[in-house]
C-alpha cells in the first residue's frame, strides 16, 4: 500500500511539473528597466500565457479603470501601458478640473478639413468605451479603419489631432479605441470649426509618458518625424514614391501600402528600414514577407525583426547576405552569421532547439567563423547557457536597446 502511494505521489508531482514547465512570468522576462516608465498606478498585469498557435509569443491580460486589454507581444504592452496612464491622467484631468490638462495655450493651424468621428470596426472585438476590450492590443484587420485603395486623405486625421497626439507622445495611428475617443473629443472641442484653434498644452510628467516609438531607433526617430508632421495622404505618396523608387514593382507597392495590419506609422517604419537595406543581396523578398503576412503576431514579426536588421546593419555591402527563413532572417558578412528573431520568450523548448540548430547549419553552410542570435524579446537563462556551450551567442531584447549597444554586422 505504501509503495502504491508513493508512486501515485511522485506521479503526481512529475505530472504538475509537466503541467508548470514552460510557464512563463513577468520576472522570467527580466525586462529592461527603462521598459516601463516608473510604477503605473493605473495598469495591472495579470497572467502571461504563451501563445497557444505560436509558440514563443506570449499574450498579457491588463486592467485599468477604464476597461481591459487583451495585449499581444511585448513591444504592444509597452505601448499600451503608456497609453493607459495617458488616458487615466486626462480623465483625472476632467474629474478634477487641474492637473495634465491645465497650463498654456498653443494656437495651432488646422488644415480646414474638419474632423469627423473615427471609425472602428469591432472585428472580434467587444469595443463599447468604458467596456472591457477584447484584444485592444493586436492588429485585427480592419479594426482601426476601413483600407481604400489609393488611400485617399482622412478628414478626421487633421493636423490638430495629430499634433495633440504628438504634445501626449502617443500614435495618433494608435488602435486604442479609448484614446482614440479622447483625441477625437479633445481635437473637436478645439477646433469649433475656425481655422485657427487654441489647443491646450499638456503638461506632462517627465518620464511617465514617451514617444510611441518603440526603441531608441534613429531610424524610427527620422520615421516619426516624418508621419507625425504629415497627413494620411501626403503619407501614402511619399511612401509610395519611395518604394518605386526601390524598384519594387507597383502592383506589391499597392498592396503593401493598404495592408490591414499595418498602420501607416508602421508602413513608413518598413520603408525607412527597406531605404536602409537596400543593395543587400536579398532584401527585396523583405516586402514580399510583409505582404504575406495574415495575421497579426506575422505581421509584427517580420515588422520587428526588418527593423533589427536594419538598426544593426551599419554600412552594408555587397559581402553582405539576407535569407529568409520561417524562424527569422539570417544575416551575413565576412565572418558572422546572426540569426534574427523576433519572438517574446524563447526557452530550451521545440523552438530553442530549432533556433539552434539552424543557426549551426547557416555557419558550417554559409562557412563562417561565428555565429550569434540575436532575439527581439527574452530568453531563459538555460536557453542562453545552452547555445553558450555551442559556442552561440546570444543578443536577448533587441527590440528594446539603443543601436549602440547592439552588436554591428
Amino acid at each position: 500500500m505504501k509503495k502504491k502511494i508513493s508512486l501515485l505521489v511522485i506521479l503526481c508531482l512529475m505530472l504538475s511539473q509537466t503541467l508548470s514547465f514552460g510557464a512563463v512570468t513577468l520576472a522570467d522576462l527580466r525586462l529592461p528597466k527603462d521598459f516601463f516608465q516608473g510604477r503605473s498606478p493605473y495598469a495591472k498585469i495579470g497572467p502571461v500565457q504563451e501563445n497557444p498557435k505560436y509558440p514563443g509569443f506570449l499574450t498579457f491580460s491588463v486592467t485599468a479603470p477604464h476597461g481591459t486589454y487583451t495585449v499581444n507581444g511585448l513591444s504592444n504592452l509597452q505601448k499600451c501601458l503608456r497609453e493607459i496612464d495617458v488616458i487615466e491622467q486626462l480623465n483625472s484631468s476632467e474629474d478634477t478640473g487641474s492637473g495634465v490638462a491645465q497650463g498654456a495655450v498653443d494656437s495651432l493651424k488646422d488644415t480646414g478639413t474638419g474632423l469627423k468621428n473615427i471609425v472602428v470596426h469591432p472585428v472580434d472585438s467587444a469595443s463599447g468605451i468604458g467596456k472591457g476590450i477584447g484584444k485592444l492590443g493586436g492588429k485585427i484587420g480592419g479594426v482601426f479603419r476601413k483600407k481604400e485603395e489609393g488611400e485617399k486623405g482622412d478628414g478626421f486625421l487633421s493636423s490638430t489631432k495629430r499634433q495633440l497626439a504628438k504634445k501626449l507622445g502617443v500614435d495618433v495611428y494608435s488602435r486604442n479605441p479609448h484614446l482614440q475617443a479622447k483625441l477625437d473629443s479633445m481635437a473637436k472641442a478645439n477646433m469649433g470649426g475656425r481655422g485657427i484653434v487654441a489647443v491646450a498644452t499638456f503638461f506632462v510628467p517627465v518620464g511617465l509618458i514617451v514617444s510611441a516609438v518603440m526603441t531608441v531607433s534613429n531610424i524610427n526617430n527620422a520615421a516619426d518625424q516624418l508621419v507625425n508632421d504629415s497627413d494620411r495622404s501626403d503619407l501614402y505618396k511619399m511612401n509610395e514614391k519611395a518604394l518605386l523608387a526601390l524598384g519594387f514593382p507597383a502592383e506589391k507597392v499597392t498592396k503593401f501600402l493598404n495592408h490591414p495590419y499595418y498602420t501607416p506609422r508602421e508602413i513608413t517604419y518598413i520603408r525607412f528600414y527597406l531605404e536602409k537595406l537596400k543593395g543587400l543581396q536579398g532584401f527585396e523578398v523583405l516586402l514580399d514577407q510583409a505582404i504575406a503576412a495574415v495575421t497579426e503576431i506575422p505581421a509584427d514579426k517580420i515588422l520587428h525583426e526588418i527593423q533589427i536588421a536594419a538598426d544593426s546593419a551599419g554600412t552594408v555591402s555587397k559581402s553582405m547576405q539576407l535569407i529568409v527563413i520561417p524562424e527569422g532572417l539570417i544575416f551575413t558578412n565576412e565572418e558572422k552569421v546572426a540569426l534574427i528573431t523576433a519572438y517574446d520568450y524563447v526557452d530550451q523548448s521545440e523552438l530553442g532547439t530549432s533556433l539552434t540548430e539552424k543557426a549551426i547549419d547557416f555557419r558550417k553552410s554559409l562557412n563562417k567563423r561565428s555565429v550569434e542570435i540575436w532575439n527581439g524579446g527574452a530568453v531563459s537563462a538555460k536557453f542562453g547557457g545552452a547555445v553558450l556551450q555551442r559556442s552561440i551567442m546570444v543578443q536577448r531584447m533587441c527590440l528594446f536597446e539603443s543601436t549602440a549597444s547592439k552588436p554591428a554586422v
